[in-house]
């Protein structure tokens, strides 16, 4: 919903004790053409089929309905965090005939009405916590267009080619990811002169490469979901039993 001085007067911002737990059963999160550079060492970048485009993605699990770099305390385990989540619980909204507006998920757990940072003044003037959020939805919405127009590129010239993910997990078995898309490194090779030089003039060849070294990810990917599970499974810490006081 649209943030709101008046509605959301009140409203503070507190850290929940599980910080990202909202995200455990994501295994895809969105990705921006910024970031592939920074994720591509630990995190597989792939793209979505789309309406108009693909869009791109992390692979975060390897199966629908879990994150494996979320961790049972609902924290992040990875050295790079995705804007997507940063910049969550706000976001940028498109309002009809009028300028896009600042908007929260009113549901967030982290939203409550004591203790917490204050979003408005009591004067109902915007506090810092707000700005920057604002200036974050505002860079990842530049970010999601700049995305957008780099996979219409990549679609246009025919570089995409349909793939399954498959990782092998410690207990044998084998988890596979379907519906994802990846750039074909043959037809990167084969595009025209004039083809490849649009690329490079519109910065889109360290992304590419960043994308395809990222997909070498996918076998470390695996090996969080195992350890993750192994954690989960482990009996929790129980206290000593007291001494038979009988003896």
């Amino acid at each position: 919903v649209p943030l709101n001085r008046e509605t959301h007067r009140e409203l503070r911002l507190k850290t929940p004790e599980k910080p990202l737990d909202y995200a455990q059963g994501a295994h895809l999160i969105p990705a921006m053409i910024d970031e592939f550079g920074a994720a591509s060492t630990e995190i597989p970048v792939a793209f979505l089929p789309g309406a108009k485009q693909p869009a791109a993605v992390f692979v975060t699990g390897v199966k629908p309905g879990s994150n494996a770099f979320i961790t049972a305390e609902g924290r992040w385990d990875g050295s790079y965090l995705p804007a997507y989540l940063r910049r969550y619980p706000f976001i940028i909204g498109d309002v009809p005939d009028a300028e896009p507006v600042l908007c929260i998920d009113d549901s967030y757990e982290g939203f409550v009405k004591k203790e917490g940072v204050r979003l408005f003044s009591s004067k109902g003037e915007p506090e810092k916590v707000v700005s920057e959020a604002l200036a974050l939805a505002n860079s990842y919405r530049a970010a999601a267009a700049r995305t957008d127009a780099f996979a219409q590129t990549l679609q246009r010239m025919g570089l995409f080619r349909s793939i399954s993910l498959d990782a092998k997990r410690a207990n044998g078995e084998t988890t596979v990811v379907h519906g994802l898309l990846v750039v074909d490194e043959q037809v990167l090779q084969g595009l025209s002169d004039e083809a490849f030089l649009e690329l490079r003039r519109a910065n889109y060849l360290k992304p590419i490469f960043a994308h395809l070294t990222s997909l070498g990810t996918i076998s470390r990917l695996a090996g969080r979901a195992d350890s993750k599970l192994a954690g989960a499974a482990a009996p929790s810490k129980t206290a000593a039993a007291p001494a038979d006081s009988s003896k």
